[in-house]
């Protein structure tokens, strides 16, 4: 049984949230453990070991669930990872959320602070993303690149990417405003997306899970302005690519 969906990102956008309310439906399976993430499409040593592996390791415990999934949230942001995928699911439903880049780089940031891997504060992290880009390129960790955290909110970039293997009807865009507005509605529609009632979603309330920002974390407005002016004109991209306006992201 391989899977007929993915949550492929974005990282810090939700996905847990979503993750364990899906988990809970009685047509969905997903892997009991989410962290570590499996990342078989993204981690070159995981995609060596082939498919047959991938659907044993994570999708044996299965019993003929009408949508079966992961999450990967780096998915998104991976090159390689849209043509392996295409190759191995191409059928797959996929499922990406979008989170005001600049804040979605503030919460990665404090995640991987959070994780033990980052010493050095935000903005010297930000100004620092390209050469640590270069050092691991190669790497293990580079394939992860824990340090992308302004690289990985170029959403414009990454989708174009995806839409270049699958048809637009395969891809499900939550925008993490909107389901934070009424998260009740986001997943009705995200479980009619894959298949599965809406109605058989659990009757629990719905809570961000898996927050990273300290109470009193604050980003100077300095580096929010550059941030900004660093992510415009991927956005102005992504609201064509979308139809939708995403200024308010750009405040």
């Amino acid at each position: 049984m391989l899977p007929n969906f993915l949550i492929i990102g974005a990282a810090r956008a939700g996905t847990t949230t979503i993750y364990n309310h899906l988990r809970d439906h009685p047509d969905v399976y997903l892997p009991a453990q989410k962290r570590p993430e499996p990342h078989f499409f993204l981690k070159q040593s995981e995609y060596a070991r082939g498919i047959t592996y991938y659907e044993q390791r994570f999708f044996s415990a299965s019993r003929n669930e009408r949508a079966v999934g992961e999450a990967s949230t780096s998915y998104v942001f991976g090159e390689r990872v849209p043509g392996r995928i295409r190759q191995a699911l191409p059928d797959v439903r996929l499922i990406c959320v979008l989170r005001n880049p600049v804040e979605r780089a503030f919460s990665g940031y404090w995640h991987t602070v959070k994780n033990g891997l980052e010493t050095l504060s935000f903005e010297e992290a930000v100004a620092q993303e390209t050469a640590r880009k270069v050092e691991l390129a190669g790497t293990a960790m580079g394939e992860v690149a824990p340090f992308a955290y302004v690289e990985r909110g170029l959403y414009h970039q990454q989708l174009s990417r995806w839409f270049a293997e699958f048809p637009r009807s395969r891809m499900k865009i939550v925008i993490f405003d909107d389901f934070v507005d009424d998260p009740n509605k986001g997943l009705r529609e995200i479980a009619a997306f894959i298949g599965v009632d809406p109605d058989n979603l659990p009757e629990r309330p719905v809570e961000m899970e898996n927050k990273s920002v300290p109470e009193l974390a604050q980003m100077l407005p300095e580096t929010r302005e550059r941030l900004i002016d660093a992510f415009r004109p991927d956005l102005v991209n992504l609201g064509r690519m979308l139809e939708r306006d995403f200024s308010a992201w750009l405040r």
